[in-house]
């Protein structure tokens, strides 16, 4: 005598409700989906804008942030654009940068231009160069100083621009220089121009190849448009819920949408994988939808589920582009999954069936392939390669800013060369002193540091001022930077080296905080920004990593169905650490959430593995044949996803593609080769098995 069903647990109940609900009025799903995308671009349009400068990524009100935008207040931001002048005649880039320095003066946005000292040249004591050059004289510094404190994203690329156009006018190659734009609000410009050309153009490209790849795959044009165009919808609606919050995008939350459209499509494909299952049974349509849905419920809850809480553990990070970035990952992860249990189960009600006719599960021919690829010793390879892999350590951190971008940046280019070349850097350390004997003791100690190349200070004003004429105009401004409306003094420190060098950037932070606890400036908040994501990357980790773990227990509730679902997600982990370290691959501030991303969606395919597995009571043969061709397509969709992301030109967001590409390979080969294997051997010991099965 057959035994009764057990009872449908409660993903199945609230999924089979969804999708009776959406199916039985498929229209008013599809009207109300189209309602919801009409506000979303209406809110993307009037509230969503892109940031791309470093203090948007960070809490204002923490210490080191808010000290450094209270500087920035009273002195003027030390976050420069840096114009420089390249050319073979000394005496001719002089006159190149006065003319420069004059029409960038009347820039809009401009709240100074440190071009030379502000005295008239002749009259200045023998020995005394008034330019801001390199040693051998062949590039010459302009430091330009915008008027906002907070360099937001509204006022920093008219900001940059204007300089642009005032450079063009002065036209400094009819005096043979080349001009070029180095520092961080150059940077930030670079970095929004990538985001906006590689974002819009890999996303695309991704989302184009996920919809071919699926078509592909099921041999057939309609129910993979679906599943696309429901992907699409989610992505609309992502960005009107971040329209609401956070309002808008950075460097490091604009890279979700890439890994959307190969993370999303895997629910539709699942539903589409198993409505066509039950097509093959010879069920209606509707009752083959709804039932699809309701048995697919447990393991589309916990792939959500675990993608969904790795993204919102970064929301715990301390970091706020990680934090907000989380926030994102996980409701557009949520979002998805809604919408595939709810509108695309009502689009394929709408839609004609499929010509062709439904394989059942003995015609599946890449869930027969798959079955018979299985091989003990590769499995067991497999996995001793991953786990050994480890012994070589585990990544670096590589926190040198100028390494993430693009091989090509011309101010990467120019800010290497002036460190080189020069006593001056885009980077510099800034102090604080009361009165002006408190200043005069910080230059004294400051030019004793082997580690400081050059030191400017009000005392460098107030000595030449006894001898030299002053220029008034710049007099003016090169005072407002030197002393603030409250009398306080500012001193700057500009290192002698390489300061995104780690090592040279330790010391050089050490001995400024040494001299003043309260030190600031571009270096210091790059360090502190640098550790944060540091910390970032153990925290979210470990806790993705628990809150996968419990996820999977409460789904399983059994430890060895936990262990086997989780197996392919550890050994993907291990092997992509390794190949990291082989590769030379180092973590850096924008890829250090690789892998709570890894955490969270590798174990997908392992938890619908063992799902299935148990629901064909230990046949492998049937378990790959009904799921094994969804698991290998979303897999695959998951890499294109990823992949398409490790094509842009900037090095960092790359290095977070190849990442999270590396993993989903892993997971392929460890869920589809190694996790098969170990439930072939539990097959063969059927008491066990059948006990397992109905615990």
């Amino acid at each position: 005598m057959n035994k009764a069903r057990p009872p449908l647990r409660l993903q199945e109940r609230v999924f089979g409700w969804l999708a009776e609900t959406a199916t039985a009025r498929p229209w008013w799903t599809v009207a109300a989906a189209l309602v919801l995308v009409l506000v979303s671009l209406g809110l993307a349009a009037a509230r969503l804008e892109l940031k791309t400068s470093n203090l948007d990524l960070v809490d204002p009100h923490l210490p080191e942030v808010a000290r450094f935008r209270q500087f920035a207040r009273e002195f003027g931001t030390p976050n420069m654009l840096v114009v420089v002048l390249e050319g073979s005649n000394p005496a001719r880039l002089r006159i190149a940068v006065d003319r420069v320095a004059a029409s960038v003066r009347g820039a809009r946005g401009v709240r100074s231009v440190m071009a030379r000292l502000p005295y008239e040249p002749l009259s200045l004591p023998a020995g005394v160069d008034p330019y801001f050059s390199s040693r051998d004289h062949g590039m010459f510094f302009l430091f330009v100083q915008p008027s906002d404190p907070d360099s937001s994203a509204t006022t920093l690329a008219p900001f940059v621009q204007a300089v642009r156009e005032k450079i063009r006018e002065a036209d400094p190659e009819a005096y043979g220089a080349r001009a070029g734009l180095t520092g961080l609000p150059q940077y930030a410009l670079d970095d929004r121009d990538i985001i906006q050309r590689d974002t819009s153009r890999l996303s695309g490209a991704s989302f184009a190849l996920v919809l071919i790849l699926f078509m592909a795959s099921f041999a057939e044009l309609s129910r993979p448009l679906m599943a696309s165009l429901t992907l699409a919808v989610a992505a609309l609606l992502v960005a009107g819920v971040i329209a609401l919050y956070p309002e808008h995008l950075t460097l490091v939350s604009a890279t979700f949408f890439s890994a959307l459209f190969g993370l999303g499509i895997d629910y539709g494909t699942y539903v589409v994988d198993r409505f066509e299952e039950r097509l093959a049974e010879g069920l209606p349509k509707r009752e083959a939808l709804v039932g699809a849905v309701r048995e697919l419920g447990p393991s589309l809850t916990t792939g959500a589920l675990t993608t969904a809480f790795a993204f919102y553990t970064m929301t715990l990070s301390g970091f706020r582009g990680f934090q907000e970035l989380g926030w994102i990952g996980g409701t557009g992860i949520l979002i998805a999954l809604l919408l595939m249990i709810t509108l695309l189960p009502a689009l394929l009600m709408l839609v004609r069936g499929s010509r062709r006719r439904e394989r059942p599960l003995t015609e599946r021919r890449m869930g027969r392939l798959l079955a018979r690829a299985q091989r003990p010793v590769l499995a067991a390879l497999l996995a001793f390669a991953a786990l050994a892999g480890l012994a070589g350590g585990l990544p670096g951190f590589d926190g040198n800013y100028l390494n993430l971008q693009p091989r090509d940046s011309e101010a990467a280019r120019l800010e290497r060369e002036m460190v080189r070349r020069s006593a001056f850097s885009p980077q510099f350390a800034v102090f604080l002193a009361e009165t002006p004997e408190e200043a005069n003791h910080l230059v004294t100690r400051l030019r004793s540091e082997s580690m400081v190349g050059a030191v400017r200070s009000l005392t460098d004003l107030a000595l030449l001022d006894i001898f030299a004429r002053r220029i008034p105009g710049e007099h003016a401004a090169f005072l407002a930077t030197f002393k603030g409306p409250d009398g306080q003094l500012a001193v700057y420190a500009y290192p002698n080296g390489d300061v995104w060098d780690p090592k040279f950037e330790g010391e050089f932070l050490a001995r400024m905080k040494a001299i003043d606890p309260e030190v600031t400036g571009m270096p210091v908040l790059g360090h502190f920004m640098i550790g944060l994501s540091k910390r970032a990357l153990w925290i979210t980790a470990a806790l993705s990593a628990l809150l996968v773990i419990v996820l999977v227990l409460l789904d399983f509730r059994s430890l060895s169905w936990s262990a086997l679902a989780l197996l392919p997600t550890a050994l993907s982990v291990a092997a992509t650490l390794a190949t990291m370290r082989w590769l030379g691959l180092d973590f850096n501030p924008l890829n250090v959430m690789a892998l709570p991303v890894i955490f969270g969606t590798v174990v997908d395919a392992g938890a619908h593995i063992v799902h299935r597995y148990r629901q064909e009571k230990g046949d492998v043969e049937r378990t790959l044949s009904g799921i094994g061709g969804a698991v290998l397509l979303c897999v695959v969709t998951n890499i294109v996803g990823f992949a398409a992301l490790a094509w842009t030109t900037h090095r960092g967001l790359a290095s977070f593609g190849i990442i999270l590409t590396l993993g989903s390979v892993y997971s392929l080969l460890f869920t589809l080769f190694v996790l098969p294997a170990l439930l072939k051997l539990l097959a063969r010991r059927p008491q066990r098995l059948r006990q397992a099965v109905e615990a």
